[in-house]
């Protein structure tokens, strides 16, 4: 998750961008957009890691895309320092769909694995000038994957990504790019590194498998819409993106 909500809003409309620290920013933390809404549709893998027990989900070949997910992000704190995103897997490698979603929809409400993030900003450039406005942020975060034994999250109750057990968790690092296009919206692009720090192993369809394995690094990617909720600057991102093994 990212930290692309809050700057882009904010600096759509004041100028200035930020970027945070410590878990997802409002960019990084997840994002859907118009761009966005087509990832999940690419085929992943099956080829992973093998761990005692299984196969790893989440897991495959040097190179390849092995997760991909939707979420949002918001920016929060009085000048847009803090990041938290919150999502659900779409796909992962070694996993099908009954082990991602109960029953035929594939939505946040039917997910049974979800993503919490946290992050804060580190550094931030603005450059705004009569014809561009562009800002990067610098975000520092750790996310955390849920496994759920009943679906129920609801965009509307963030804490509802946080329902299950804990079966993986990442340090994150994450630039993200922000592309102002008009006032109070922005575009964007959010990239870097994640470290695997904790795995579990999975229940229900994918018992006998861990979700990845602790020193795994994975390279991460998502991109969306950005709109700014006030000056402070707070703001919110709908986001999808994805993550691949390095």
């Amino acid at each position: 998750m990212t930290d692309h909500g809050h700057d882009e809003e904010s600096d759509a409309s004041t100028g200035s961008g930020s970027a945070p620290k410590g878990g997802l920013s409002r960019r990084q933390v997840m994002t859907a957009s118009a761009v966005a809404a087509g990832v999940g549709l690419a085929s992943i893998p099956a080829q992973a890691d093998a761990t005692a027990g299984g196969q790893a989900v989440s897991l495959g070949v040097s190179g390849t895309t092995t997760v991909e997910f939707r979420g949002r992000v918001t920016q929060s704190g009085d000048s847009g320092q803090s990041f938290t995103s919150y999502g659900y897997l779409i796909r992962a490698s070694n996993a099908d769909d009954s082990g991602l979603f109960a029953g035929t929809s594939r939505n946040e409400t039917t997910a049974l694995l979800t993503a919490y993030a946290t992050g804060d900003l580190q550094a931030r450039v603005t450059d705004v000038s009569a014809t561009s406005s562009v800002h990067s942020l610098d975000i520092v975060g750790t996310m955390t994957i849920y496994q759920r034994g009943q679906p129920g999250a609801s965009f509307g109750d963030p804490s509802s990504f946080q329902v299950g057990t804990p079966v993986a968790s990442y340090d994150m690092t994450l630039q993200d790019v922000l592309t102002v296009f008009m006032p109070g919206q922005g575009l964007p692009t959010l990239t870097g590194d994640m470290l695997q720090t904790a795995a579990t192993t999975l229940s229900g369809p994918l018992a006998g498998q861990k979700f990845g394995r602790p020193g795994a690094r994975l390279r991460f990617f998502a991109t969306g819409l950005g709109a700014l909720i006030n000056s402070a600057p707070n703001s919110q991102l709908e986001i999808a993106g994805n993550w691949s093994i390095e």
